[in-house]
């Protein structure tokens, strides 16, 4: 459903938007490597959450005369901008961290950034795992690239959140920004991930082998029907996936049975994979 993607969506960019004026305050207010990238992170996480609101309502647009197969793989793009802007953070982290490490400067006031990023890995936890479900009922990349940006923040907050403890606990400094230069290491990884998943729509990679394999079994279990199928192609795109095949059957079949066949293959295949187009070319035995 539109409303309950943009209900998601919606939800993320609330929750980004709290989380980064929290952090930003706490974290120039103690000084801390860690918790400042955090507020630089959360800044991307406002960018990806507004970025995948549009690609979520782009993407439900009808097809039209320049995109006859709809506009599904703006999710996909989107998700590849995110992708780039999680990994150029990460880099800006990674420079601030060495440049304190050199200096050894530490953060001040650890209670306070200790108690903020608890919030914050509950918070990011809480709305990821709505994200994740939400992307996984509606087939939604730019939703699951949303959520992963926040399950990511998820890891990092913990992190930052165990130097700060460890500092609070053993007085060493230099562990602030050596905890930010790991999470920075991590979100690059995360990022290339995320990337490279979107990019296999955009290249349109094949559909999934379980998808085929269910393709293949409605075939089967129809097959005293025609003589045989050939030419069967796939591609993902997006949350449609689009399929088609050459039917072979009787020369002298009736042009309206073989059509009636050829609906009820389609229909069989949708019923089991409801997010898949169907097209079968009916043809004579050769």
């Amino acid at each position: 459903m539109v409303e309950r993607r943009l209900r998601a969506s919606s939800t993320a960019i609330v929750a980004v938007a709290f989380m980064l004026a929290l952090k930003l305050g706490v974290g120039l207010t103690t000084q801390s490597i860690g918790i400042i990238s955090q507020a630089l992170d959360s800044v991307t996480d406002l960018m990806a959450s507004a970025l995948a609101f549009y690609a979520v309502r782009k993407s439900m647009e009808p097809p039209d005369e320049r995109h006859p197969y709809g506009h599904s793989k703006v999710e996909n793009l989107v998700s590849v901008i995110v992708g780039l802007i999680i990994i150029l953070v990460a880099v800006a982290v990674a420079r601030e961290a060495v440049s304190r490490l050199m200096e050894d400067e530490g953060p001040v006031m650890l209670e306070i950034g200790i108690a903020v990023m608890a919030v914050a890995v509950a918070v990011n936890l809480v709305v990821s795992s709505y994200l994740f479900r939400v992307a996984r009922l509606e087939r939604s990349l730019a939703l699951e690239a949303d959520a992963t940006h926040l399950r990511i923040d998820v890891v990092s907050n913990t992190g930052v959140l165990i130097g700060l403890v460890l500092i609070y606990l053993t007085g060493l400094s230099f562990i602030d920004p050596a905890v930010a230069l790991i999470m920075a290491a991590y979100i690059v990884y995360s990022g290339v991930r995320l990337i490279m998943k979107a990019s296999a729509d955009l290249l349109d990679e094949n559909i999934l082998p379980e998808e085929e394999r269910i393709v293949r079994d409605v075939l089967g279990e129809h097959s005293q029907g025609y003589r045989y199928f050939h030419a069967l192609k796939a591609r993902r795109g997006g949350a449609t996936s689009y399929l088609e095949l050459h039917l072979a059957v009787e020369g002298d079949m009736r042009v309206d049975d073989a059509h009636d066949l050829a609906e009820h293959l389609e229909d069989e295949i949708r019923k089991r994979l409801p997010h898949f187009e169907v097209i079968i070319h009916v043809e004579p035995e050769k």
